[in-house]
């Protein structure tokens, strides 16, 4: 991994047909994004991926298996598929939900899967390659990682 890029780590865990999402408004856009975030000291990716759902969206997931890898100019974020173990979904009190926060609106969401060709799911490579993983091979989405 480059030195001077974040190491972070975003989770995917899906409901009945639906994807887990938080909804984002900021600087009058209108996106969604998968619940994840930076590494935090010496955790582990999958430890990272676990918190950060947790402080989200409320509940405890389990990593099952890394499925994408997604590189820009300052992130390189690892995707992992995640079952649900527990927890009430929409119960977060991350720092995303306080109220002196300046980065907008965030809203846990579910998403209907089938429709993520029409909405902005970022990073749009990785809502792509999902939804096509999706379609293809149902919640095991993959088995091997693809990277962008």
């Amino acid at each position: 991994m480059s030195e001077n890029k974040r190491a972070r780590v975003r989770g995917i865990i899906i409901n009945n047909n639906k994807l887990a999402s938080m909804y984002r408004e900021r600087d009058g856009e209108i996106y969604y994004t998968f619940p994840g975030g930076g590494l935090e000291g010496e955790e582990t990716e999958t430890q990272g991926v676990i918190r950060e759902v947790y402080e989200e969206f409320g509940i405890t997931v389990k990593p099952i298996k890394k499925v994408y890898t997604y590189e820009n100019k300052i992130n390189i974020e690892s995707f992992y598929l995640c079952e649900w173990i527990s927890g009430e979904f929409g119960t977060g009190n991350g720092e995303e939900f306080d109220k002196n926060n300046k980065n907008g609106l965030y809203k846990p969401t579910w998403i209907n899967i089938l429709d993520i060709p029409k909405l902005p799911l970022m990073p749009p490579e990785i809502a792509s390659a999902f939804y096509e993983d999706y379609t293809r091979n149902g919640e095991s989405v993959r088995d091997d990682i693809k990277s962008f």
